[in-house]
C-alpha cells in the first residue's frame, strides 16, 4: 500500500512519542535532558560557518568577504579585526618554490587573466613575475613583452616604450617588441622613430604582416604630414614673397610709410597690388575718412591709385548722413581734405588729383598700411587748422 500522511500516520507517531518519553522517565531521564542529548548528537558546523550562524546579512556577507574562496578582490581583507590568516596563507603559497616557478607562475596568471582582456590584472602579475628577478631570459622578456601588449591597450604608451626597451635588451631579435615599440611611438605621433623599429623588426622577420601593415599606415601618415608641411611652407613663401614685391612697389612710388606697436584691427582689409607678383600693378589702400569736427568717421576697404578723392567721396556722401544734420559735408564743394606729413603738419589733398600723385609728392605717410583722410566744410577750414595747430604744435630746433 502506498505511504500517506494521513491522520493514522499522526496519531501513530504520537504514540509513538508518548512511548519514549515513559521510556526515558522509567530510566530517570527528564524530557530536557533527552532534548539536549539529541542536541549534542548533530553534526558540527564548520568553525568559520558556525562563527556567522546567527549574525544579519550584512555581517554575514562581510564574513564571507574575508574567505579565500568568496573574496572578489584580494584586498579584501576587513582589517579592522587582524590579519587574514587563510589570504596570507594563499599569498605565501604563490612564492613557494624557485625562483623561476614562482615568476612563471606568475607569468602564467598573466596570461590567463590577457586572454580574457584583464589587461591591469594580467599587468599585476606580469610586475610580480618581473619582481621576482628569477634570471631567466625567456621568462623576463615574455614577461616584459607581454606586458607592454597590456599598456598598449591601456594606451599606457610610455610604458609600453619601456617595457619593449627592456625586453629588446633581453632579446633585440624580439619582433613583438618592435612591433608593439612602433605602435607606440605612432600613437604618440612620432613616426619616424615608429617607422625605425619597424625596419628594425622587418629585418628579423620581413614577412611579418603587422609590421608590414603597420609600415603602410605609418608611411601614409608621413605623406600626409609631409604634404602639408609643403603646402604651409608654399603659402608662407608666397607670403613672404608678396610682402617684399609690396615692400618694393611703395619704395619705388616713393610714399613714406610708418608702422607703430599697435596697428588698427582690419579684418580682411589691407594694402595689397592687383598682381601681387607684380610691382607695377595698381595699388589700393584701405581707407579711412575722419570728420574730426563732427568726431565721425568712415571706411573703405580699397582705395585704388588711379582714383582721386572725388571719385571715392560721391560714393561714401552719396547719401546725406544721419550725423550732418546741416548738411555740410557735399562731395562737390562744400568740403576739403587733408592728410597729415611726416612732420607733423597738414597738406591739403586735390579732390580731383589721383591719389599715386598725392602721395608720390613724399610729404604725406601711410600708417601701419592704412591712408587716413581728414575731411572738413570748407567754411570751417581755419577753425579745423587752428584746432589741430593747438594739439599738434611744431617742435622747436
Amino acid at each position: 500500500m502506498p505511504v500517506t500522511d494521513g491522520p493514522e500516520d499522526r496519531a501513530a507517531d504520537l504514540d509513538l512519542e508518548s512511548l519514549v518519553k515513559q521510556a526515558a522517565e522509567r530510566h530517570g531521564h527528564t524530557p530536557e535532558a533527552l532534548s539536549s542529548a539529541s542536541r549534542s548528537m548533530a553534526p558540527e558546523l564548520p568553525p568559520s560557518i558556525a562563527s556567522v550562524k546567527n549574525v544579519t546579512a550584512e555581517e554575514f556577507i562581510k564574513a564571507m568577504g574575508k574567505m579565500p574562496l568568496f573574496m572578489t578582490e584580494l584586498d579584501e581583507q576587513g582589517m579592522d579585526d587582524g590579519e587574514n590568516i587563510e589570504l596570507e596563507a594563499l599569498r605565501a603559497l604563490a612564492y613557494e618554490g624557485e625562483p623561476d616557478e614562482v615568476a612563471q607562475n606568475f607569468r602564467t596568471q598573466g596570461n590567463e587573466n590577457f586572454m580574457v582582456k584583464q589587461w591591469k590584472d594580467a599587468v599585476e602579475f606580469y610586475t610580480k613575475a618581473l619582481a621576482v628577478k628569477c634570471g631567466v631570459v625567456e621568462i623576463d622578456s615574455a614577461c616584459y613583452t607581454n606586458r607592454a601588449a597590456c599598456n598598449l591597450e591601456l594606451k599606457n604608451y610610455r610604458r609600453v616604450i619601456n617595457d619593449c626597451k627592456a625586453a629588446l635588451q633581453h632579446n633585440h631579435r624580439n619582433v613583438k617588441a618592435w612591433y608593439r615599440s612602433a605602435r607606440a611611438l605612432f600613437a604618440l605621433e612620432k613616426l619616424s622613430e615608429a617607422m625605425q623599429c619597424i625596419d628594425n623588426g622587418l629585418e628579423y622577420d620581413p614577412s611579418n604582416s603587422a609590421l608590414l601593415t603597420l609600415k603602410g599606415q605609418v608611411g601614409r601618415k608621413q605623406g600626409r604630414i609631409a604634404e602639408l608641411e609643403r603646402l604651409r611652407k608654399e603659402k608662407e613663401d608666397k607670403k613672404k614673397r608678396e610682402e617684399q614685391i609690396l615692400k618694393i612697389a611703395m619704395i619705388a612710388r616713393k610714399i613714406p610709410t610708418k608702422t607703430t606697436p599697435q596697428p588698427p584691427e582690419l579684418e580682411d582689409a589691407k594694402l595689397y597690388l592687383a598682381d601681387p607678383l607684380d610691382p607695377k600693378s595698381t595699388l589700393h589702400f584701405p581707407t579711412v575718412f575722419l570728420y574730426p569736427l563732427t568726431l565721425q568717421s568712415d571706411f573703405i576697404k580699397a582705395f585704388p591709385e588711379n582714383s582721386n578723392l572725388f571719385e571715392q567721396l560721391a560714393m561714401v556722401l552719396a547719401e546725406p548722413c544721419s550725423w550732418d544734420k546741416s548738411r555740410e559735408y557735399f562731395p562737390q564743394t562744400k568740403v576739403e581734405a587733408y592728410m597729415e606729413t611726416k612732420t607733423g603738419g597738414l597738406i591739403k589733398v586735390g579732390k580731383k588729383m589721383p591719389l599715386f600723385e598725392v602721395l608720390g609728392a613724399g610729404k604725406a605717410q601711410v600708417v601701419d598700411q592704412v591712408l587716413t583722410i581728414l575731411l572738413v566744410p570748407k567754411a570751417r577750414t581755419q577753425e579745423f587748422i587752428d584746432d589741430w595747430k593747438r594739439k599738434h604744435p611744431t617742435p622747436t630746433a
